[in-house]
């Protein structure tokens, strides 16, 4: 069973910014447009499950018309994003409505032996009540 949540691995120099509050939108060349939530996997050095966010919306655009649209609060500079949407017609803004930090970072583990970090992003089968109480959110 497939549920409204994926696990997306961001690198830990954007996790920062996101839990700072500088940075409000994920960008991926692709993304389902049917999520809720995002459990955030830090990529190396840190290889932990760090967050868990309740997304706000999901902008679909041209990269001209989506840096247009979030360039206040994207935690990356205009020329990172441009050369990141390189080559792509559509570009997407995962817009954050909130982040729950985990006190203590967790291992892949604890989501179960079958779950492995995605290159882009995994559905997840927990309902949100069983994630937030193996991730030790209340």
């Amino acid at each position: 069973m497939r549920t409204e949540t994926i696990i997306l691995s961001i690198h830990p120099s954007h996790i920062e910014k996101i839990l700072s509050g500088e940075k409000l939108y994920e960008y991926r060349k692709r993304i389902p447009t049917d999520i809720r939530h995002i459990v955030v996997y830090a990529t190396s050095p840190i290889k932990m499950i760090v967050a868990l966010i309740e997304i706000d919306s999901i902008l679909k655009g041209t990269p001209e018309c989506v840096w247009e649209k979030t360039k206040k609060h994207a935690g990356v500079s205009k020329d990172f994003f441009m050369l990141y949407f390189a080559d792509h017609q559509d570009s997407y803004a995962i817009k954050f409505k909130t982040v729950f930090k985990l006190e203590t970072p967790k291992s892949l583990m604890c989501l179960g032996n079958n779950i492995a970090a995605p290159q882009s992003y995994t559905y997840l089968t927990e309902t949100t009540e069983e994630l937030c109480n193996k991730l030790g959110l209340k």
